[in-house]
C-alpha cells in the first residue's frame, strides 16, 4: 500500500496545476486577440480572448477529468509525484474523475472547509471520499550510483570515457 500524499505535496500540485493553466490560457488568449488585430477587418466580429478566458472553467474541468481519466495525475501531480487511485489502488476511470470533480465544488462551497479534511489521519478531502479515492506518493525507480562514483562524479575525478 502507498502512503496518501498530504496537504503540502497536494497543494503544490494544484499551484502548479493553477500556474500551467494560467499561463496556456493566457497566452491563447493573448495569441487569439493578437491574430484578429492583425487580420483587422478579415477577424470575427466576437473577441476571440475573452470567449478563451469566459471558457476558463470548462477548460479547466476538462484538463482536470482528462488527466485524471488517462493517466491519474496532472501535470502537477507528476511533478510533486503524487497521483490519484480508486481507493485501495488502481485507476479511477472517467465516472470516478467526474464524481471527483463535482466533489471539488463541494469541497469548495462551504469556504475551502473540504479541503481541510486532508488535514486529517485519513488524509481524504470530501472530494476523495465521494468519488472513493485517495492521493498517494508514486514510488519512482532510480538508477542506483555506487558511492565512490558518485564521490568522483562530484569531485570531477572520472575520465571523459566513463562520464555520461
Amino acid at each position: 500500500m502507498n502512503t496518501r500524499a498530504g496537504l503540502v505535496s497536494r497543494t503544490g500540485a494544484f499551484a502548479m496545476d493553477a500556474v500551467i493553466l494560467a499561463v496556456g490560457l493566457r497566452m491563447t488568449a493573448w495569441i487569439l486577440t493578437g491574430t484578429a488585430h492583425a487580420l483587422h477587418r478579415f477577424a470575427p466580429p466576437v473577441d476571440l480572448g475573452a470567449l478563451v478566458l469566459a471558457s476558463t472553467p470548462l477548460v479547466i474541468a476538462i484538463y482536470l477529468v482528462t488527466f485524471w481519466t488517462v493517466l491519474g495525475q496532472t501535470p502537477g501531480k507528476w511533478l510533486m509525484g503524487v497521483k490519484v487511485v480508486a481507493k485501495g489502488g488502481g485507476p479511477i476511470g472517467l465516472r470516478r474523475s467526474l464524481v471527483r470533480l463535482v466533489g471539488y465544488l463541494v469541497s469548495a462551497l462551504p469556504c475551502y472547509l473540504g479541503f481541510l479534511w486532508i488535514l486529517g489521519p485519513q488524509r481524504r478531502g470530501w472530494h476523495d471520499r465521494l468519488a472513493d479515492t485517495e492521493v498517494v506518493y508514486v514510488a519512482t525507480r532510480r538508477r542506483a550510483v555506487p558511492r565512490e562514483r558518485l564521490a568522483a562524479r562530484i569531485l570531477g575525478e572520472l575520465p571523459a570515457s566513463s562520464r555520461h
